[in-house]
């Protein structure tokens, strides 16, 4: 969990320019299926059973913005997660590209794998790996619209990445905007 919560931490203040500062727990041990963070405009696929919760900013420069966002892990530990980061309004978006740099410029970052950049039917997608020193990785799918950025993420232990990887395509391929 506390992966989870500096991978989560990096991209709320990368994105947003903010420290994560408040933790709202709407629902928990959601049975695995489609889900949908509250007040969210999109729905994923989660194979495991999850958590559905918010973080907001201390000092936004907008007080209702909210990153929504569903969390869950298997017996074993591999976390997958999925958050949307509304846009604020008169705040320059930076290229996607920038944010996996910021995290492979990370000393505890050792490989940054598989790069995929494309756009289609209106949204902008970028996936990549990050392994650390220890070898253990984080897949990231992260997604554009005209609305908000869309991270999806899974996280796993050295001894896990096969395992993760074959679950890889069917949770970052389930995303649908809702709106």
């Amino acid at each position: 969990m506390t992966a989870f919560r500096i991978v989560a931490a990096i991209a709320f203040a990368l994105f947003m320019g903010a420290a994560a500062h408040a933790q709202t727990v709407n629902r928990v041990n959601i049975a695995a299926g489609a889900a949908t963070p509250t007040g969210a405009s999109f729905v994923v696929r989660m194979p495991v059973a999850y958590s559905d919760m918010e973080l907001s900013g201390d000092e936004a420069p907008d007080p209702a913005m909210i990153v929504r966002m569903v969390t869950g892990a298997t017996d074993d530990r591999i976390r997958f997660s999925a958050s949307e980061i509304p846009y604020l309004p008169g705040k320059e978006l930076k290229p996607l590209e920038e944010f996996m740099h910021a995290l492979a410029d990370k000393p505890v970052v050792a490989e940054l794998l598989d790069v995929q950049h494309g756009q289609s039917g209106g949204l902008e997608a970028l996936s990549f790996t990050l392994i650390d020193i220890a070898g253990g990785g984080n897949y990231f799918d992260v997604i554009r619209d005209n609305r908000a950025q869309y991270t999806l993420l899974i996280q796993f232990h050295r001894e896990q990445r096969d395992e993760a990887a074959t679950m890889k395509d069917a949770f970052f391929g389930s995303f649908r905007p809702t709106q």
